[in-house]
């Protein structure tokens, strides 16, 4: 999955932990058994709708389904519905569709353009997942500072270092030879993956370098210019693209790998890095915001835009036993500090006051939230 798609299904599982009192019903276009499975409390039940485009089922079909089942709060990811008088919650991870459209395909971003800033105008709260998403909503489109709430994204509990007897089955599995540096994401351009076929060629041809580098993602759009630079780099087997693979495998591909490369052109908040942390393996972040904010030192930051400063950064954590052994304790503390737990909380907190903020009181019952899946 995604890192929307995770956000969802996580929040989802730890509100059910957390929450047995307000009934919520979650907004789903498909039955499959990952979907069942985010029904774990008697107060969750789910909501088919037509798997229908997005601009025909937000502005259409949601709207008919609050208008024939009323909710007291609905909680939507960027796009909300263009009318209606249910309280809103609306969590935005980041602003890369406006900043940077070239990211995006051309109808994604025009959309974005389009009708984020009336969504945001018709929440009640906006949730960001970092304190630099929050400064960046708020600078674009002069929101009041009390509606932009930070609840940061957490860790699941499944990520765990993973001793070699466990991951080696798991490697062979994926056609994975150790040892191996390891990107998780699906492969687009934000991604910035050129630049790190680029750093590890480098690599390779400067020190020798035998390793090979596992990408972990769904080929999604403008993959095929990932595929042509490995090829044009010469690179053959020595990369391996994975395509997605179960997350039950995540714990075991972090924990195997000699570092997890992150090195993306923009990024919200960015959940690779604290999973690999969690399993034990050391990583390279891109420097700058949000993980200077996130991660403080314990990761290693390079310049995402130079493929000599990636390599730099791998040979950093490869070369040096130490500061590996470091950079694991450090990133073991940092990632204990992100719990799905606390965004549940603070999630619930903004659904509450989404429905304080109503002009009209509330009935005598238990509150209902949606949560479009």
């Amino acid at each position: 999955m995604g890192g929307n798609e995770t956000y969802t299904g996580q929040l989802v599982c730890a509100l059910a932990e957390i929450d047995r009192e307000n009934e919520y019903r979650l907004y789903v276009t498909n039955d499959s058994p990952q979907v069942r499975a985010l029904v774990r409390a008697p107060n969750f039940t789910l909501a088919p709708i037509a798997p229908l485009p997005p601009w025909i089922r937000i502005p259409l079909l949601l709207p008919l389904e609050l208008a024939r089942h009323p909710v007291d709060v609905l909680h939507i990811q960027y796009i909300a519905p263009p009318c209606g008088r249910t309280p809103i919650v609306n969590t935005v991870h980041d602003l890369s569709h406006l900043h940077r459209p070239d990211f995006y395909p051309r109808a994604e971003a025009w959309r974005q353009r389009v009708l984020l800033r009336r969504s945001l105008a018709r929440s009640s709260r906006v949730l960001a997942v970092s304190q630099y998403t929050r400064a960046d909503i708020m600078r674009t489109f002069a929101l009041a500072p009390d509606h932009v709430i930070v609840t940061y994204l957490g860790v699941s509990d499944d990520f765990t270092p993973v001793g070699a007897q466990s991951y080696l089955p798991v490697l062979k599995r994926h056609g994975i030879r150790a040892p191996y540096l390891l990107v998780v994401g699906n492969v687009q351009p934000r991604k910035n993956l050129p630049a790190v076929l680029d750093a590890f060629a480098q690599l390779k041809r400067e020190d020798g370098l035998a390793m090979q580098l596992v990408i972990v993602g769904r080929l999604a759009w403008r993959h095929d210019e990932v595929l042509q630079k490995a090829a044009a780099l010469g690179l053959g087997s020595e990369v391996l693209f994975t395509a997605s693979v179960p997350a039950a495998d995540l714990p075991a591909l972090y924990s195997g790998a000699a570092a997890l490369i992150h090195v993306s052109l923009f990024e919200g908040f960015g959940l690779p890095p604290l999973e690999a942390m969690r399993c034990g393996t050391p990583v390279v972040v891109s420097n700058g915001p949000p993980f200077d904010e996130t991660l403080g030192d314990a990761a290693v930051r390079v310049d995402p835009t130079t493929p000599s400063d990636i390599a730099r950064g791998i040979r950093e954590i490869l070369v040096n036993g130490q500061h590996k052994r470091a950079l694991v304790q450090r990133g073991l503390s940092c990632a204990a500090r992100f719990t799905w737990a606390e965004t549940a909380g603070r999630t619930l907190a903004a659904y509450e006051a989404a429905v304080r903020s109503r002009r009209t009181p509330l009935a005598p019952r238990a509150r209902r939230t949606s949560v479009r899946v």
